[in-house]
């Protein structure tokens, strides 16, 4: 059963990265996703498809323990919102 999980999240990952790598397919702009941001395109997608039933800030707070490479609830809403829903 390990392995099967195991083999799941490594698809997911692969996944992902996919959409990652072709980013610019599934964001609203072409300028989207171009700067290096402390949220980035994968850490955006995980985040989201990782996020409980808590609050935005606590979901982020425990995504991002490290002070330094977290930002706010506005910047993920912003980031977010530069995603089309085809990337999901």
């Amino acid at each position: 059963m390990k392995s099967l999980h195991s083999n799941i999240l490594k698809l997911m990952d692969s996944i992902i990265n996919k959409i990652a790598d072709n980013i610019h397919d599934f964001s609203v702009s072409d300028q989207a996703f171009t700067r290096c941001r402390k949220l980035n395109s994968t850490d955006l997608i995980k985040l989201i498809l990782n996020m409980g039933a808590g609050s935005l800030n606590s979901e982020i707070f425990h995504a991002f323990p490290d002070i330094n490479s977290r930002m706010t609830a506005s910047a993920f809403e912003q980031q977010k919102a530069k995603l089309k829903p085809e990337c999901f």
